[in-house]
């Protein structure tokens, strides 16, 4: 037995399978929770076919399977690595080692060396099988050791964002709530959706039509609300968990990983965990947590997952850093013309498959249901104007004046939606309907400034008996669901003090030939 196994490891070269597994396997570990298992299948299956390719295409110089799977492994190799070893490279040597003007004539030249000691080498590789078998299987024992660990860590919170759950535990109502008493709450986000005064002072916009009509249908609005952060993810985490983050699970290194926390916040905190304690259903009408399983639509960061790995790549690392300068070329501006459409089909999409499941939750006239619908609206991408149709691409660069123009358009189609939604989900659902509307946090402009108005978010509660008394103008998401639960589950949750926390948003590894994609 032990003789077979070693004569397999020294002629068979699994190593060339167990790179590309291993390159999948540790990027889905080191995002634990993140990914979803079939954009980790699809994935592993692109880097294994690309793999095969490349085998293939050696094959016809070499002549030799041995030959060929040697040098596709260290070309593999140097392929999904380079993105790790340059980031290492520009902290040990920054400047010329790290630039490109010295590592990819550098790489053409390891490439040749390559090819031409392989293909002069004798054909026996026996030592050299074993032992890049071994390290590949080593390497894969440890990742399946890490994943198994990771989600020992993952049932028991970890991969969320503030998992102490503080409200959860302290949620003591005095008196228990009869089941025909509870409320259907509709939560609605609507993204960067600023207030009505914030915008009327910084461009002397007029949108108070939107405030008349909420206040005609008896809701309650909050003409000086803040959000308590400029990022959708800590603004719907800290709101739905009813308290303010930890700075320290905030500040992790980077954008990303950030987000891979609080993308499963938005599943599990505090009030879901309340709500199921209160027998709701729970409906999740938003692209935000990639592993949403009432979500079939497009996921809002399916860009960054991808780009996770892609960017590890040689491939990927020369688009990320040097893409910008095929811009000229008339020919790449019109494929991205064609993406860029593309995109603003399925936003279109995504937004008209959002609006549909919110009326859709009204036929559900059970047990009491709690509903977050997240529009991506009027958030950027701009495709929309003012009468909701999809507008042309546009591939110039962005300027301030611009932005404003087609941002106050999308703000005129969300006004729209807004009052379709509320017109509906009032007719529609039962009478004891909560109907919470807010923007996650107001506009950013492209500077990305901590000033401006990225604070200044609508923030509306629509209550069936018009009592109010517990809120008032500068009413921060922070406090709207202890208001709630105080109000109809007779809890004694203190108001927190409405303070707002900017927190950087430029960390991310987006593509340099396009706008951030921030959320």
């Amino acid at each position: 037995m032990k003789e077979t196994i070693l004569k397999k490891l020294q002629q068979k070269p699994f190593f060339l399978v167990l790179l590309p597994v291993f390159f999948i396997l540790h990027g889905y570990n080191e995002f634990f929770g993140f990914f979803t298992l079939k954009f980790t299948a699809l994935h592993l299956t692109a880097v294994l076919l690309f793999t095969a390719i490349l085998y293939l295409t050696a094959y016809v110089y070499f002549r030799s399977l041995k030959k060929t799977a040697l040098f596709s492994f260290w070309f593999l190799l140097l392929l999904l690595t380079f993105g790790s070893v340059h980031d290492l490279l520009k902290k040990i040597a920054p400047g010329f080692f790290s630039s490109y003007t010295f590592l990819l004539p550098l790489i053409l030249l390891v490439v040749f060396v390559l090819i031409v000691r392989i293909k002069k080498s004798p054909s026996l590789f026996l030592r050299t099988f074993t032992f890049l078998n071994l390290v590949m299987i080593s390497f894969l024992l440890y990742e399946f050791a890490d994943g198994i660990q990771r989600f020992i860590q993952v049932q028991k919170g970890s991969n969320v964002i503030d998992n102490r759950f503080t409200a959860f535990k302290n949620y003591k109502p005095l008196t228990p709530v009869a089941e025909a008493d509870k409320p259907d709450i509709y939560f609605l986000v609507f993204d960067g959706m600023p207030s009505t005064s914030a915008m009327k002072q910084q461009w002397n916009y007029d949108n108070s039509s939107l405030d008349s009509f909420l206040l005609k249908e008896k809701f309650y609005v909050a003409v000086d609300a803040k959000s308590n952060y400029n990022i959708t993810m800590l603004s719907v985490s800290s709101c739905m968990n009813m308290e303010y983050l930890l700075h320290d699970q905030i500040y992790t290194g980077s954008e990303l990983k950030m987000i891979q926390k609080a993308s499963p916040s938005l599943l599990n905190n505090s009030l879901i965990k309340i709500l199921k304690k209160e027998d709701y259903k729970i409906y999740q009408y938003q692209s935000l947590s990639t592993n949403n399983p009432q979500w079939k639509g497009e996921l809002f960061f399916s860009y960054i997952m991808s780009t996770t790995y892609l960017y590890k790549t040689l491939p990927g690392r020369i688009y990320k850093d040097l893409g910008w300068h095929f811009n000229r070329f008339q020919r790449i501006k019109k494929i991205k013309s064609a993406i860029t459409y593309k995109d603003q089909e399925a936003h279109k999409n995504n937004l008209q498959y959002t609006i549909d499941l919110i009326k859709n939750s009204c036929k559900d006239i059970g047990s009491a249901k709690f509903i977050y619908g997240h529009f991506m609206i009027p958030h950027e991408p701009f495709v929309f104007d003012s009468a909701g149709k999809v507008i042309p691409p546009i591939l110039t660069e962005n300027n301030e004046e611009q932005n404003v123009r087609q941002f106050i358009d999308q703000v005129k189609y969300t006004n729209k939606i807004i009052q379709q939604l509320v017109a509906y989900i009032k007719r529609n659902n039962k009478k004891n309907t909560v109907i919470i509307i807010e923007g996650d946090h107001g506009y950013r402009n492209i500077y990305g400034k901590q000033e401006y108005l990225i604070f200044d978010n609508l923030q509306t509660i629509y209550y069936p008996d018009g009592n109010y008394s517990a809120y008032k103008p500068t009413h921060s998401p922070i406090n709207t669901f202890r208001f709630v639960l105080n109000k109809y589950f007779h809890t004694q949750f203190l108001p927190l003090t409405d303070t707002s926390y900017y927190i950087p948003y430029n960390m991310l590894p987006t593509d340099t030939t396009s706008s951030p994609k921030s959320n």
